[in-house]
């Protein structure tokens, strides 16, 4: 099988910390600096409300590159025990720990200024690559998708604890 290499077309910038980003519900701020000979490709992006980051996780290890089963640990976040979260499969989950640290992100556009594209709702570390942005269009946007009933479960739970959660 081929290998393939991707190089960064830009890099996430925030104040955060780490810990900051993790323990966020609704992202940091921060901004995307996009290398000089890519900027023309950010053209138009004013016009969109939020756009999509794919990004390379360069913090994650080469022991957790071998993690293949995971607990959501973002449920945590919402008052969800450790212990009512069952263990799936890590491509079923937003976790860092994965074969192929890749994450994808969808964040709200605040402005651009040249190469930089400043957002809100930043779950990526400060430094972290962008491989590749993409605008979120409706057709992106799927209504009532399927999910396992224990994850319909911990929702509920969310909701009564919190209300109605908004994901973006």
């Amino acid at each position: 099988m081929d290998e393939v290499k991707l190089k960064p077309i830009g890099y996430v910038y925030t104040d955060a910390s780490d810990e900051e980003v993790k323990n966020s519900y609704m992202g940091v701020d921060g901004y995307i600096e996009v290398l000089p000979e890519y900027a023309e490709g950010l053209d138009g992006i004013e016009g969109f409300s939020h756009i999509i980051l794919i990004s390379y996780l360069h913090k994650t290890t080469k022991e957790q590159r071998r993690v293949l089963k995971v607990k959501p640990r973002r449920l945590l976040r919402f008052g969800i025990r450790i212990d009512d979260i069952p263990y799936v499969g890590v491509f079923l989950s937003d976790s860092p720990h994965r074969p192929n640290p890749i994450g994808l992100s969808i964040v709200e556009v605040v402005e651009r200024k040249g190469n930089r594209v400043y957002v809100r709702g930043l779950d990526l570390f400060n430094g972290t690559p962008i491989l590749d942005i993409k605008a979120y269009t409706p057709d992106r946007c799927i209504e009532n998708p399927r999910v396992p009933g224990w994850m319909k479960k911990l929702e509920e739970r969310i909701r009564e604890k919190f209300g109605e959660i908004k994901y973006i």
